[in-house]
């Protein structure tokens, strides 16, 4: 055993003898002095199998590397429309840092001007275009989740309002509300985030970030109203599940229920301390699963927006064949248009070759590349 690897005996009933700590130890995951249940072992099973997944993942890979690279190297050259501007978005970073540097501090109100003229410009230069990536776009790798969170839950937001048609003004309302809806997390201890085993304080605290939030935002003078209802309503869903528990989810418009949608999606398909990201179709099929949870009007409007196989999904057809997702078609979201880039050998094509899976009857998708 090396000397980062730890041993510490567990025993039904009895209080942790040490810390357990990430793999890097920048994370303390249970304190010393826990007593050991059932659930806590269970949890930390799980955990180590997780965390043996990924370490075999990691080295298999060689770490994101080489096929990392060949996987953005082909959505590269395919030359996809950005939802966002390189100026724009670092307009959008700036805002952002500026807000959750300032929403907190004594004395002084917060600085929203800035973040307020990006959203405007974002949306006011974001295409109106079904078939652009929601994830390409590389935002500046921030050591905050929250802000990271924010930013491409903004983006997200101005993608699917856009697609749905919205009125200028409401999709620029509901990208800066999915920019601050998280705000409440400000007073959560950050620890606490990326723990395992949470004291009950700490849980009675990251339930309360909702209405923590939406105390902060109404202090901002001329603060949108749907901000203040996004903040509060991100976390109700429509099988009576979630929190807060006194705010009723009928009682919420419909860019709230789509905000639950939106902070889910992204949640799910993003890197966090304690869980990998999974890939867009895969948490397009998991809220599907769990669709009672969610709006149902606002959720098939949501994956008809994104797309059951979202586009630069790589996708496996029954040829052996790998293409990208370029353009999801209404009419069976099933049956996307892909371009083929690599052979059943794995073998890139010197050129990419369009196919419409609409009418290509002996073409299907079997499954999801992601390991490219």
């Amino acid at each position: 055993m090396s000397d980062n690897e730890q041993q510490i005996k567990l025993v039904l009933g009895q209080p942790l003898e040490a810390d357990i700590v990430s793999a890097d130890r920048s994370v303390v995951l249970v304190k010393a002095g826990t007593m050991v249940t059932q659930d806590l072992m269970m949890r930390l099973t799980n955990w180590l199998h997780e965390q043996e997944r990924l370490r075999e993942k990691q080295e298999k890979t060689g770490k994101k590397g080489a096929r990392h690279k060949m996987r953005w190297d082909i959505l590269k050259k395919l030359e996809f429309e950005q939802i966002v501007s390189d100026r724009t978005r670092k307009q959008l970073e700036k805002g952002c840092e500026n807000f959750f540097s300032t929403i907190g501090k004594k004395g002084s109100p917060p600085d929203i001007a800035a973040l307020e003229d990006a959203v405007q410009t974002m949306v006011s230069e974001s295409p109106d275009n079904p078939d652009m990536p929601l994830k390409l776009l590389e935002m500046k790798k921030h050591s905050s989740y929250l802000f990271q969170h924010a930013m491409n839950c903004g983006v997200i937001a101005t993608f699917v309002a856009t697609a749905l048609k919205y009125p200028t003004r409401e999709i620029a309302a509901f990208a800066l509300a999915m920019m601050l809806h998280d705000t409440g997390l400000l007073t959560v201890n950050p620890d606490s985030l990326n723990k395992m085993e949470l004291s009950e304080k700490e849980l009675v605290d990251i339930r309360n970030h909702p209405r923590s939030g939406y105390d902060a935002l109404r202090t901002i003078p001329g603060v949108d109203p749907l901000a203040l209802l996004v903040a509060i309503g991100h976390h109700v869903y429509a099988d009576g599940s979630g929190y807060p528990d006194n705010v009723d989810f009928h009682d919420l418009p419909e860019l709230a229920h789509l905000a639950v949608i939106i902070n889910d999606f992204e949640s799910l398909t993003s890197e966090k301390p304690l869980s990998e990201a999974i890939h867009m179709h895969e948490a397009i099929v998991a809220m599907l699963r769990q669709s009672e949870k969610y709006h149902p009007v606002m959720l098939s409007h949501f994956i008809r927006a994104v797309g059951f196989y979202p586009v630069t999904t790589f996708a496996q057809l029954n040829t052996g064949e790998v293409g990208v997702v370029v353009r999801n078609n209404p009419e069976n979201l099933f049956l996307p248009e892909i371009k083929l880039v690599m052979d059943e050998n794995g073998k890139r094509f010197p050129s990419e070759i369009s196919v419409d899976l609409m009418r290509e009857s002996d073409r299907w998708i079997t499954r999801i590349k992601d390991n490219i």
